[in-house]
């Protein structure tokens, strides 16, 4: 969420500082001489312009040390902690300036910089889901989209990509309509994104089983928008895995996924189910055993019961025993006994025994 900064007045269009060279003053500002917190802006507007310039004539490194700017922009985004303040705004945007140029950032940097974005867009300030301005709200998103996706281009690999969306994964399931609704949409964007990179390679590890569950759990999201949302990111991922094992062709549509018209609340569930069934046979061994452990856990957890029950589903559409758990005809009755099986599960009874090795050893 976008917000204005606490404590401090939001820096006005200040003058261009040393206009002469201001590789000059950005050496400066690393070195201390102008770090002072009314040279931010200056400093980050600085950054930005040498990148311009250097792209401008086709130049592929900067004259300052790169990995010092992302620290000091990761300093400015701790600092506004809650919200994206106009600072945190333009660092963002200076820091997918700098992605464009050589060498990447280091991997640590990278991931503590993404996580404070993250933070401070996805989440907002506690307390509310009103933003201040839409157009505000609008701009630090597209902000935060932007960065992310000039580091997924300097990184194209397949764990980049996946410990992203893990990230963003985590956003999926707060208890906050507006941050799950922007969380879904940007791991959306973020897929669509490096599906288009040439040099992307789909995930061979066992970590793609893991992230499946947790993109696919927001199918049994409360909100409507929010599981549209989640079918076209799941649609995109089941697209790319057939492509990445040559069963298709990039411009494959999305599978079709079920509707019950007489009994619409099922649809959500209808769908988690149809998940393992779409992806069960596109899974190697360890991603299909990462698929069960991470359902498992979403199980297990004491939070909504929506992300439980998303997790059994997912856990018995893998296992090919999802039916037992819609053999009945009214919502409440469904409901009624998925609680009281999440519980027995909880209390470590009534397990598949196709899972009794994902239970903790006592």
């Amino acid at each position: 969420m976008f917000c204005g900064p606490t404590g401090e007045t939001a820096p006005a269009p200040a003058r261009q500082p040393h206009k002469r060279d201001p590789s000059d003053f950005v050496e400066r500002y690393l070195s201390g001489i102008h770090k002072v917190r009314k040279q931010r802006i200056n400093f980050l507007r600085a950054v930005s312009g040498v990148c311009k310039a250097r792209k401008a004539k086709g130049l592929t490194t900067l004259p300052f040390d790169k990995e010092a700017v992302g620290e000091e922009i990761k300093a400015i985004m701790e600092e506004d902690f809650f919200c994206a303040g106009p600072l945190s705004l333009q660092a963002m945007n200076t820091l997918g300036d700098i992605s464009r140029f050589q060498p990447p950032l280091s991997k640590g940097l990278r991931t503590a910089i993404a996580g404070w974005a993250l933070q401070l867009v996805v989440n907002g300030t506690p307390g509310g889901d009103s933003p201040p301005g839409q157009g505000a709200c609008e701009a630090a998103e597209e902000g935060l989209r932007k960065m992310l996706q000039e580091l997924l281009r300097e990184d194209p690999s397949a764990s980049h990509l996946v410990g992203l969306l893990e990230r963003v994964a985590y956003w999926m399931q707060s208890g906050r309509v507006a941050v799950r609704a922007r969380a879904v949409s940007l791991g959306s964007s973020l897929l669509c994104f490096a599906s288009g990179l040439p040099s992307f390679q789909m995930p061979d590890d066992a970590a793609l089983g893991h992230l499946l569950v947790q993109l696919a759990v927001s199918l049994a999201d409360p909100e409507a928008g929010i599981r549209a949302q989640a079918r076209e990111t799941l649609g995109q991922l089941y697209r790319m895995l057939l492509c990445h094992q040559g069963l298709r062709k990039k411009n494959t549509r999305e599978p079709r996924w079920r509707r019950d018209p007489g009994q619409p609340w099922k649809e959500g569930y209808l769908h988690l189910v149809q998940v393992g069934e779409m992806f069960r046979e596109h899974l190697t061994p360890e991603q299909t055993q990462a698929f069960l452990e991470a359902a498992w856990d979403h199980v297990l957890r004491l939070g909504q019961e929506w992300v439980r029950e998303g997790g059994l589903f997912l856990l018995y559409s893998l296992l090919g025993r999802a039916q037992e758990l819609l053999e009945e005809e009214e919502e409440d009755d469904v409901k009624q006994n998925l609680s009281a099986l999440l519980y027995q599960l909880w209390r470590g009874r009534e397990v598949p025994p196709e899972v009794q090795a994902l239970l903790p050893k006592t």
